[in-house]
């Protein structure tokens, strides 16, 4: 039964019922649309627990945790039995509860467990992702480096101008990072962030122009070499992948 084509879009109708549950939820919601999305939050839950445990009787323990599938729907719903005891109980914070409720999003990857096309998509981007750990790792660590060494430079004296509240500083390690890593994956607005580390400084008029090396070369070499080397690498690998597929 849990293999027959009725049992799976019976599941893909329970998905798209979960990701419509989900995408309900908005600010200043009223009342009674809170208490229709607990019921059927809880309803859907229950529904995913039983595919779980008809699968688990029909194939047994062993070749059930064989699919990665199976243990990615296992992984699922104990998220959301966690969830739903972590909410009644009321022993998590706010944050931690939101951060669990995003396991349930994760659902909708069970589309791609029958759909081959789709599926092989997947695989090939996971594929892709494992070959090119290393440089990721590399980048990782140049992201790490720049921010402490922006950390010596910046740190603190982004408070030239006290009628403005500066977005990107290096005042920080968590700081420096999220300004780093903005800078390389997005290129928005370094050169604004330049501009308030010349200014730091005493201006372009003085020594503030030499730490303008320290921005172009975390340019040039995190987005330009770094960051395109990875999207290129990762494009060409899943390229291959799906011809070979």
């Amino acid at each position: 039964m849990v293999k027959s084509t009725m049992f799976y879009w019976l599941v893909i109708l329970l998905v798209f019922l979960n990701t419509l549950t989900i995408s309900s939820e908005h600010y200043e919601q009223p009342q009674w649309l809170t208490e229709v999305q607990d019921v059927a939050n809880k309803l859907l839950l229950g529904l995913f627990t039983c595919e779980m445990l008809m699968k688990l009787y029909s194939l047994g323990l062993q070749s059930y945790l064989v699919s990665f599938f199976n243990r990615f729907d296992c992984f699922v719903v104990c998220g959301g039995i966690a969830e739903l005891i972590l909410v009644e109980l009321e022993i998590m914070s706010p944050l931690g509860i939101s951060v669990l409720r995003c396991v349930r999003l994760l659902r909708i990857f069970k589309v791609t467990r029958h759909w081959a096309s789709l599926s092989n998509l997947v695989a090939s981007l996971l594929n892709s992702m494992k070959s090119i750990a290393s440089l990721l790792l590399l980048l990782f660590l140049f992201i790490i480096i720049f921010s402490l060494l922006g950390m010596q430079l910046f740190g603190g004296k982004f408070n030239f101008d006290e009628t403005l509240t500066k977005r990107s500083t290096f005042d920080n390690f968590p700081q420096a990072l999220l300004t780093v890593f903005q800078q390389i994956l997005t290129g928005e607005d370094w050169n604004t962030v330049m501009y308030d580390g010349i200014m730091a400084y005493g201006g372009p008029s003085s020594s503030g122009m030499l730490v303008s090396i320290y921005f172009i070369i975390l340019f040039i070499c995190g987005n330009c070499i770094f960051l395109n080397r990875s999207l290129k690498l990762t494009n060409s690998y899943f390229t291959s992948e799906i011809l070979r597929n």
